[in-house]
């Protein structure tokens, strides 16, 4: 019991070393060019709040991803969803546990339409993706005047960007997407059509109702995710696929998540993901560079980091060789 116990606390401290290691690393730049901005408590705490949002998107993108599946859609729906769930929210004049409901399931019938239409006209996911980012982008700019939402000015409904109930938040959709992932048929399917789909076929997995299921879970993530989002910056409408940003920006916590995944699992991989990128981020800015610079650094980091990764076994059998004939040489 104390070997499991030891062994499952290694894993966990080798998931979290990576933002520990990005963030101490920036710290030591930042204390050498005396900015004293990362070290306060204010940017420990930007980092980890500005993780959630990133996190529960991320959640949203790994999922299809996992079945090969590329999705556009989620920066639309979180700016859609935002807008509807805000508004009628605001003119009926609910509270923000209604907030969160009603958001959500706008959310939910907007992914899930997107799904319909996968599952009908059986074409590649990216190009479903991309009409149905154009058909909302447009409808964003309707909908309301095409006024967009300041949900942020009402302070009442903004509780789930502040703490404690951001991280509450979190926590619970953390620990409902690792029951759903781990202990449920719907994640047993999915870990097997992504391993394998035409032998989880055979064996009796129902790829549709899989397909449904997934694009169902992603829309009640996409709720909560739009949530937050209105809730910290002006949600105005998307055009020209600008809204495919808020999809992008999460696509780093992604591909560094499904790797520290391995670890212990895909929540904690995707959520030590998001804080070492926000973390990389949050220190790019302390230090003054340029917007567009970061943007190539964060880049080149996920390009190094993804080409590690994919290439250790050949790394390491490099570094054998070399070695070896090292101590042939010797």
């Amino acid at each position: 019991m104390q070997v499991l116990m030891l062994k499952r606390a290694i894993n966990l401290l080798k998931t979290f070393l990576f933002p520990i290691a990005v963030y101490a690393i920036i710290l030591i730049v930042t204390l050498l060019m005396n900015k004293t901005g990362y070290v306060s408590s204010g940017a420990f705490d930007r980092i980890i709040r500005g993780s959630v949002l990133t996190t529960i998107t991320a959640y949203a993108i790994a999922l299809p991803l996992s079945g090969g599946r590329w999705d556009f859609a989620p920066g639309i729906i979180i700016i859609l969803a935002g807008i509807i769930g805000s508004n009628l929210t605001i003119d009926l004049g609910l509270g923000p546990i209604m907030l969160l409901a009603v958001t959500v399931a706008v959310a939910v019938l907007l992914s899930l339409v997107e799904g319909l239409l996968y599952l009908w006209i059986r074409v590649p996911t990216i190009i479903v993706s991309l009409g149905v980012v154009m058909m909302y982008e447009a409808l964003s700019g309707v909908v309301y005047g095409g006024s967009g939402t300041q949900l942020y000015m009402h302070a009442g409904l903004t509780v789930f960007a502040r703490s404690p109930w951001i991280y509450i938040l979190l926590a619970v959709i953390m620990v409902l997407f690792y029951y759903l992932l781990s202990h449920t048929k719907f994640g047993y399917d999915t870990r097997s059509l992504a391993a394998n789909p035409r032998l989880a076929v055979n064996m009796g997995v129902k790829e549709k109702k899989n397909i449904f299921l997934t694009y169902l879970v992603v829309g009640a993530l996409l709720g909560a995710a739009a949530v937050i989002n209105a809730s910290t910056v002006l949600v105005s409408p998307a055009g020209n696929l600008s809204s495919t940003a808020l999809m992008f920006s999460s696509m780093g916590p992604v591909l560094v998540g499904l790797y520290l995944a391995q670890f212990t699992n895909l929540p904690l991989g995707i959520f030590a993901g998001a804080l070492g990128m926000n973390a990389l981020s949050y220190g790019m800015v302390v230090l003054g560079i340029d917007s567009s610079m970061q943007t190539v650094i964060v880049g080149v980091f996920i390009v190094g980091f993804m080409a590690y990764t994919s290439n250790q076994e050949r790394i390491r059998v490099y570094l054998s060789r070399r070695r070896a004939a090292n101590k042939a040489q010797a």
